[in-house]
């Protein structure tokens, strides 16, 4: 049961990096939204994606080990990268929706982890 929630943390924290930086481009964001992209909105995307995949990087590792986590972290990203850009394709709107929404899940989830 751990494991597969661990997993199911990995995943919703790579959703929701993959979704920020693909959002910090311009193409992308007018898919979502009707305003444009500033450069510092654009630059705090990237920021927080970045941080959200170096996070998603701690329930592998913690599972697995280092060897075999970064591995199963490679094959996690890939997993969420394809349903992210599914969902982008037709459903633009929801998908930005369903990224912020596990965004919030996934951080509060490693810091409730992070204290037990």
């Amino acid at each position: 049961m751990q494991m597969l929630l661990m997993m199911l943390l990995a995943i919703a924290l790579f959703y929701a990096g993959m979704a920020g930086l693909s959002l910090a481009m311009p193409r992308h964001y007018s898919q979502v939204s009707t305003a444009k992209l500033s450069a510092s909105r654009a630059r705090l995307l990237r920021i927080a994606s970045t941080m959200l995949l170096i996070v998603s990087l701690w329930p592998t590792i913690t599972m697995w080990g280092v060897v075999v986590g970064i591995v199963v972290w490679l094959g996690v990203l890939s997993v969420a990268a394809l349903l992210w850009v599914g969902l982008l394709a037709y459903w633009p709107r929801f998908a930005a929706t369903k990224a912020l929404i596990l965004a919030l899940i996934g951080v509060s989830a490693c810091i409730v982890l992070w204290l037990n």
